[in-house]
């Protein structure tokens, strides 16, 4: 008895084939499109946030924020009263520190002093070989309960108290932290400080000053 399938039944067995493989290749390319964009995300956000230098490794930038810019910051216990300028990230991204040292740059892809949540970051040099004493030359004196005021650009004085001063080697800087768009509101400065080696690279670590509001502002 002849049992050879008749061509029509090849033919539709051969077109079920090709859909069902068809419709698998969707699925996989599909999967692979998703996994990609994840991806790609992923590597923005790592570049986006504060490195060591500090220069951000950690958070990706937030929208942007309608909170005033800040323009000056003083800490009367060190004798700082310094200019604010906002800063972003260079080619490299990593975050920008004003070349004039005894200028503060704001770190504006984050969130500013003022916000109800986050960490809003000043950044400064701690000194220069050719400009001497930097406007951070001294937070490492700071102590628990020292006053910072952050003036913004519609005349707001911002207070915050000093609860915290770490020196860290810049390789452990902790920058998802230092830099977080979310928990509890507070101020961070972040300079360089402790061993110097200039074939190192310069500072080893960093000095980090966390503040917290303090309420009220005139």
């Amino acid at each position: 008895m002849n049992t050879r399938p008749r061509p029509a039944v090849v033919l539709l067995a051969v077109s079920i084939l090709m859909l069902i493989t068809a419709v698998i290749a969707i699925a996989v390319a599909g999967s692979r499109m998703g996994g990609e964009n994840i991806d790609s995300i992923g590597d923005r956000v790592a570049a986006q946030s504060p490195s060591a230098d500090p220069s951000p490794t950690g958070p990706s930038p937030v929208e942007p924020t309608v909170l005033p810019n800040p323009v000056r910051v003083r800490i009367p216990q060190i004798g700082v009263t310094a200019p604010v300028i906002p800063t972003g990230l260079d080619k490299n991204r990593s975050a920008v520190i004003p070349e004039d040292i005894m200028k503060v740059g704001w770190y504006k892809l984050g969130v500013a002093p003022g916000s109800s949540q986050g960490s809003a970051v000043l950044i400064a040099h701690r000194d220069g070989r050719e400009q001497g004493h930097g406007a951070f030359y001294s937070i490492g004196a700071l102590t628990l309960g020292d006053r910072i005021i952050v003036t913004n650009s519609v005349g707001e004085r911002l207070k915050y108290k000093v609860v915290a001063r770490e020196m860290i080697p810049k390789e452990k800087l902790p920058t998802q932290e230092l830099f977080a768009i979310d928990g509890a509101p507070r101020l961070t400065l972040i300079s360089c400080g402790g061993y110097y080696s200039k074939s190192n690279g310069g500072y080893q670590d960093n000095i980090v000053v966390t503040a917290t509001p303090v309420p009220g502002t005139t």
